[in-house]
């Protein structure tokens, strides 16, 4: 478009003039008029172009002669004639047949300038808009195989991807869901495999279990017993672990409630635990396995720590649950690795650290994830350790719902 303006825009002495094209389209049809139809002609004229003014010859009205000749006379009919005063602004002349004429023309508009704006506005909004399709274009794959990456788990089928974009991000999309399949297909494999070995291995636990009842030392009888129950609740442990994939039944609890209860359990066996938080608080969540995640929490700080106390707190947007003891510690380093399956970390940092599998927290955390909640370990002022759980609050009118684990 800029280059057909600059090849159509005419010379400097002849410029594009809107005022030009009126005064040679009311000559015009003055001259081809009778003498009588030309006033009625140049009032029209008059009173339809604003800032125009036609007056022919007449008592009053004399014609200007002496100035320079007009850039347009080459358009004009034949006979015309026509001088121009004041800049181009008022004209006079005589038409064919001799009748003088005075006319006022508004003032000429530049030409160049007001299309070379209008030209390079043009452009520069086009551009613009290129640029802005061409970068959603490029940045929108981008974008959408950012939040594959992040959204990635083994916990759902994959989605997979579409292969859009350039080249190059259309092969790496490609991959990427090559990738994510197969990884998929070695963990749903590694799942069955394990819960087929978990759950066959009870059988055999059970046998040894009747035959050991037949021993007749006491000793033993009491640790190969012993030995079997260890064995049976790792067992147990890896099947709550690694099942998955059905619905369970949601509903809106008291979590307040929920952990008073799981305390009351420990101080039934001896155990010096203690709740102190608020009397109640709602949330959506399976009772059953809620109370099995918080009360591995409290296991484990029975276990390896003194005096655990279970804390309820809640903010402007979730529940937060804390399990404290006043034990030793996990090192900051190894506290991420400690929330993986069959981590125990320094095994000779408690007495007990040898009844340990390290499947709680990781059973503890695949269960407050399903919720989604968050579960991190902190350092207690003091000594000890603080196992921090967050989950959503809920109102009492929360409707029953299904969640996929």
């Amino acid at each position: 478009m800029t280059a057909i303006f600059f090849l159509s825009e005419p010379a400097r002495d002849r410029p594009r003039d809107l005022s030009a094209s009126i005064v040679v389209a009311a000559l015009t049809a003055l001259d081809a008029a009778s003498a009588a139809e030309r006033p009625t002609i140049a009032a029209a004229f008059n009173a339809n172009l604003p800032g125009f003014h036609v007056a022919l010859s007449g008592p009053g009205v004399a014609a200007r002669n002496g100035g320079p000749p007009v850039y347009f006379q080459d358009r004009l009919p034949t006979g015309v004639e026509i001088v121009a005063h004041d800049g181009d602004k008022l004209f006079s002349g005589s038409l064919h047949d001799g009748q003088k004429f005075l006319l006022d023309a508004p003032a000429r508009p530049p030409g160049f300038p007001r299309l070379a704006i209008v030209t390079v506005g043009f452009v520069a909004i086009s551009l613009f808009v290129f640029s802005l399709w061409a970068a959603l274009s490029l940045t929108r794959p981008l974008t959408n195989f950012a939040k594959a990456v992040e959204s990635f788990g083994l916990d759902s089928v994959p989605a997979q991807l579409p292969e859009t974009g350039p080249q190059e991000v259309r092969k790496a999309t490609r991959a990427f869901n090559r990738m994510q399949r197969r990884i998929a297909e070695m963990a749903s494999q590694r799942t069955r495999m394990l819960t087929s070995v978990s759950h066959d291995l009870r059988t055999p636990i059970t046998r040894m279990r009747l035959r050991a009842e037949y021993i007749e030392s006491s000793d033993t009888k009491v640790k190969l017993l012993r030995d079997l129950d260890q064995m049976e609740a790792m067992v147990r442990g890896c099947l709550d672990y690694l099942r998955g994939g059905f619905q369970q039944d949601v509903v809106a609890l008291d979590l307040a409630s929920l952990l008073q209860a799981v305390v009351d359990q420990f101080v039934d066996v001896g155990a010096n635990a203690r709740y102190d938080g608020i009397d109640h608080l709602n949330v959506l969540g399976s009772p059953d396995d809620l109370e099995r995640a918080f009360s591995n929490l409290l296991d484990n700080a029975v276990k390896y720590g003194e005096s655990p106390e279970v804390r309820l707190l809640e903010n402007d947007e979730a529940a937060v649950v804390e399990v404290v003891d006043r034990g030793p510690g996990i090192p900051q380093e190894q506290r991420e690795s400690m929330l993986e399956p069959f981590e125990r970390g320094d095994v000779g940092a408690s007495s007990n650290a040898n009844e340990g599998f390290g499947l709680g927290l990781a059973i503890a955390r695949a269960i407050v994830e399903a919720h989604g909640g968050r579960l991190t370990l902190d350092e207690r002022t003091g000594g000890g350790l603080i196992a921090r759980v967050s989950l959503a609050k809920a109102e009492l009118e929360t409707k029953r719902n299904k969640l996929s684990k």
